[in-house]
């Protein structure tokens, strides 16, 4: 059987424990009074530093509307942390990545989005690329699903990059971004349960002072 190397298994243990840190100390952050977005934003912040991200989103769905739509509650992009996503929607529709998860409560793990297959029902969206000249390579798009099986939004994580500290160019993204792993979708469907406990937490305190 061939032997794990000591530093990749070090590495991996202070993975482990730094996992188990953050989804402790929200759990914590997660009982208490906050205000929500406040709260998105720290678990996407966490979020992206222990998969390696570049920039992500939360999501949130608006099924109050003639017309549902899904809209970003959070946004965060290392390498263009000064632009703001924060007024960007999409109809709630299986023609973008985060409303087909919205739709079907599935989880895409996408390891070069510019290269989806021509039968998939989805397409990526490249309106906010073109608009500050990013290019997105591999994404993660997984559901945040309350206790009665109903997608209440969507968290998305965007080019998982060999090192944290590397600032993404469009001309080294083929060479510094690599696939989200099975370790990163089970971290993202922890963080996003606890994601699904806030929200629920905030509709009931709507529903009280309603």
């Amino acid at each position: 059987m061939e032997q794990a190397h000591p530093k990749s298994m070090t590495e991996e243990v202070a993975r482990l424990e730094q996992s188990l840190h953050t989804l402790l100390m929200l759990l914590k952050v997660v009982s208490q009074r906050y205000e929500l977005r406040t709260f998105l934003s720290l678990v996407l912040r966490k979020a992206r530093l222990l998969t390696q991200s570049d920039a992500g989103s939360i999501y949130l769905i608006d099924r109050e509307d003639a017309i549902p739509y899904i809209f970003f509650a959070v946004s965060q992009n290392s390498s263009y942390p000064e632009k703001s996503l924060e007024h960007f929607a999409v109809p709630l529709d299986c023609s973008s990545l985060v409303g087909y998860v919205a739709i079907t409560g599935e989880t895409l793990n996408i390891p070069n989005v510019q290269e989806l297959p021509p039968d998939v029902p989805y397409r990526h969206k490249k309106t906010i690329e073109i608009d500050i000249n990013y290019t997105s390579r591999s994404i993660l798009t997984l559901p945040i699903i309350n206790a009665e099986g109903e997608v209440k939004a969507v968290i998305q994580l965007i080019n998982r990059k060999t090192k944290p500290e590397i600032v993404l160019q469009p001309e080294n993204i083929a060479e510094v971004v690599a696939p989200f792993t099975d370790w990163d979708v089970e971290l993202l469907r922890g963080l996003a349960s606890l994601v699904s406990i806030a929200i629920e937490r905030q509709e009931l305190m709507n529903k009280i002072y309603e």
